[in-house]
């Protein structure tokens, strides 16, 4: 620890604290019982855990990439569930802080911070493997000016968190006939609401607190234009 700053190393020493005082004692019964930790969660949103990635105006100085790896660490010596949940949700402040427009950042950079957002992300779809190039799920532009918006179809599968987020970088072709394939590939972020069905969770015997689910082959979303995460087709680079 000796490149962290001393209030880094306070923030390594406080989720010490929190693992070994809230986490281990409880973990065996939470994971046995199939159970969310709600409780668990809540306390990382107010230890500041959810924003630790994330910089000012946003969020307070995010911490350096020691001082990260080593809460990651600590939370995963506690259980691995907890340290997936924060991980997925910095991937996708990562990705806006990178490529997102300033509306963007301002709408969910702050939220996302205090753990009120989390975020995650849909990739993997049934039969899809690691191979992102070859997804089906698809987002046609309808409509034009401020009305514009993405007609989303698709299926998504394990997709962690995705009861319990609220924002998820979705993993699409906006032009399904692009060449090379990758060019046309891109990310919206995509909210809960009218046409996006969870409908199932799916059984996993080493996180089951991340929840993972399944998207339908029903799921058709209408979301609006500037969703969009980056430039169009250009996913595959991020």
């Amino acid at each position: 620890m000796a490149t962290l700053s001393s209030d880094e190393r306070a923030i390594v020493d406080t989720v010490r604290e929190f693992v070994d005082r809230e986490v281990r004692p409880v973990v065996r019964e939470l994971e046995h019982a199939n159970e969310y930790p709600e409780k668990l969660i809540e306390q990382m949103k107010r230890m500041g855990i959810f924003g630790l990635a994330i910089p000012e105006p946003w969020g307070d100085a995010p911490v350096s990439m020691p001082c990260y790896a080593l809460v990651t660490a600590e939370l995963a010596r506690g259980w691995m569930s907890l340290a997936g949940a924060m991980g997925g949700h910095t991937v996708v402040a990562k990705l806006l802080l990178t490529f997102g427009t300033d509306e963007q950042k301002d709408q969910y950079l702050p939220r996302m911070a205090t753990g009120e957002i989390r975020a995650t992300m849909a990739l993997t779809e049934p039969g899809g493997g690691s191979d992102l190039q070859a997804i089906t799920t698809q987002a046609r532009r309808d409509g034009s000016g401020d009305s514009a918006a993405y007609v989303i179809n698709g299926t998504k599968t394990w997709i962690t968190n995705s009861r319990r987020s609220q924002l998820i970088a979705l993993l699409c072709k906006t032009d399904p006939n692009a060449e090379p394939k990758h060019r046309g590939v891109s990310i919206l972020l995509v909210e809960h609401g009218p046409g996006l069905t969870v409908s199932r969770d799916l059984p996993s015997s080493a996180t089951r607190a991340w929840r993972a689910a399944n998207w339908p082959s029903t799921t058709t979303a209408r979301r609006r234009r500037r969703c969009s995460a980056g430039p169009k087709g250009r996913a595959s680079r991020r």
